[in-house]
């Protein structure tokens, strides 16, 4: 089942460019090769879950989980609650999901971790962390998802670049270092990354890149490689790309420049040594 962007856009919450169509690309590979279950930890109002719901084979089980309107365990956790998701409700999400979906998911209401009690271990291809931002949760749902994935699964961490939660970042890199997590795409705001091979979930990426308007540079983090996925450059952009919508007209000349003189080419890749 294809869900297009006009039927995303319905939906509130933020899920960008690239990383719908990362989704889109990344649920049909470990569908082919890996078929297992999907499960996401923080789903706001469901713009991302109808997403993996339409991904579902046979026998297999999209879990997610959310505090939603129950209270938080912690006065941090609470505040981060309040300022972030104040009138989220399960029902908003069931209703959004319902729009997309004749069946609900399996739907937990809880601490995204407790999501370990409720889904098959070991059966997962793709899990999604998008939950709290706090240090010490986002440690716990990265351990929660490594216990949920097959060996080659991919785990999606979301927010581990953004300015406002380090303790993601921390967590992300953390479990580069000490768990062998092995990130092999970042996006803007996503990190793609797996506790098994992923050559083939990166082969994947950078053959959807071909043709696109999306800067893609391979690196090497920690021996292992990974495709960084860096907004356009291109000067030919449509009016209505939704990368125009954060860079004035008057800048993109500037950035055209900037990015050859990088040596940075879009729908391609770029070596850094």
């Amino acid at each position: 089942m294809d869900i297009p962007d006009e039927l995303l856009d319905t939906i509130e919450g933020a899920f960008w460019p690239p990383d719908v169509d990362l989704f889109r690309t990344l649920l049909a590979a470990t569908a082919t090769h890996l078929p297992g279950d999907l499960a996401e930890l923080g789903v706001f109002y469901g713009k991302s879950a109808v997403l993996l719901g339409a991904s579902l084979g046979d026998g297999e089980v999209l879990t997610v989980v959310d505090l939603f309107e129950a209270g938080a365990p912690d006065e941090q956790n609470q505040g981060e609650n309040d300022a972030s998701y104040a009138g989220l409700t399960r029902a908003a999400f069931e209703a959004n999901y319902r729009r997309v979906h004749s069946a609900l998911p399996v739907v937990v209401q809880g601490l995204s971790e407790s999501i370990v009690d409720h889904a098959r271990h070991g059966t997962h291809r793709f899990v999604h962390v998008d939950a709290s931002h706090l240090h010490a949760h986002v440690v716990a749902d990265i351990d929660a998802a490594r216990l949920l994935l097959a060996p080659d699964g991919i785990l999606v961490l979301d927010d581990f670049r953004e300015e406002h939660t380090p303790g993601v970042a921390a967590a992300a890199w953390q479990a580069v270092l000490t768990s062998g997590l092995r990130p092999f795409a970042v996006s803007p705001h996503k990190m793609y990354a797996t506790w098994g091979d992923g050559s083939r979930w990166q082969a994947a990426v950078e053959e959807w890149a071909t043709g696109t308007t999306w800067v893609l540079e391979r690196q090497v983090v920690n021996g292992d490689s990974l495709v960084r996925i860096g907004s356009p450059v291109s000067g030919t952009l449509p009016p209505d790309h939704p990368a125009r919508r954060f860079v004035p007209p008057v800048v993109w000349p500037l950035v055209r420049r900037m990015g050859e003189r990088a040596g940075l080419r879009t729908g391609g890749t770029r070596d850094q040594r």
